[in-house]
């Protein structure tokens, strides 16, 4: 019978060296994860859904806002009309390109906005309804793991790029194991905390067009900082399927009224 020799420990550890450079290898970057992300909630058919928002302020007055919200991420259109409170019905924002516009129904007045600006005067923005464009918008930093309740989350910090028009200067992000965005703080350029998300739950659909799974939004709680106001919206009867090139047009939605 031969007798095994111990192999010395500093063999040992040029055997294992290919092994953890593999491993580190794959361990993917923070601006891969920001792209997964953004890739398991993109799609290439056209989307429309329903947006339902409660908001209620500090002084504990409440109001219900209604949207009906049409994507075409093909082509980054976007459309929303508000369906609800009754002296908005009508009104909505459009953008074509890069080109963002709302529309002020009582008066039938257009007025150039940005990502930036509110949306129906609440704490919600643009990027709130469009397309996730995380990779574009941002880069990314890893701040590590965080354990809660038993579960590993990964931290990432996000710096908008140069020339980037964004609700937030920096986002900060926790992602479940499986990429799932559960909370997001949104900061102004000097650090303070403007809002804060938790994200509650999602729906899986598949796109028609891919025949992928995908991940969206199902009901989102958002709180901001400084007023203590607080919205909880929620994402309905999300139907994935072609719509008409006339919907992203100013003249379709003055025509609703007409």
């Amino acid at each position: 019978m031969r007798t095994r020799i111990p192999l010395p420990s500093f063999v040992l550890a040029l055997l294992l060296l290919p092994v953890l450079a593999a491993a580190a290898e794959a361990k993917p970057s923070a601006d891969e994860l920001v792209r997964q992300v953004d890739k398991r909630m993109s799609m290439q058919s056209d989307y429309r859904g329903v947006v339902r928002i409660r908001e209620t302020r500090k002084d504990g007055i409440e109001r219900l806002i209604e949207m009906q919200v049409y994507r075409r991420d093909s082509s980054q259109n976007f459309l929303m009309v508000i369906t609800q409170p009754r002296n908005m019905a009508g009104g909505g924002y459009l953008r074509i390109g890069k080109n963002l516009w709302e529309y002020n129904a009582a008066l039938g007045h257009w007025e150039r906005t940005t990502r930036r600006a509110n949306i129906v005067g609440t704490i919600a923005c643009e990027g709130d309804f469009d397309r996730s464009r995380l990779a574009e918008d941002y880069t990314a930093v890893d701040e590590g793991e965080e354990v809660i309740q038993g579960t590993r989350y990964r931290k990432l910090y996000l710096s908008a790029r140069p020339d980037t028009e964004v609700s937030f200067a920096h986002l900060r992000l926790w992602l479940d194991p499986d990429l799932n965005i559960v909370k997001r703080i949104g900061y102004a350029p000097s650090g303070r905390v403007l809002r804060t998300d938790l994200v509650r739950s999602y729906q899986k659909l598949k796109d028609p067009v891919t025949q992928q799974p995908i991940i969206h939004y199902r009901e989102v709680f958002e709180q901001e900082e400084e007023e203590g106001t607080q919205l909880v919206v929620r994402y309905e009867d999300v139907q994935l399927a072609p719509l008409s090139p006339n919907l992203f047009t100013k003249s379709w939605l003055e025509g609703r009224l007409r």
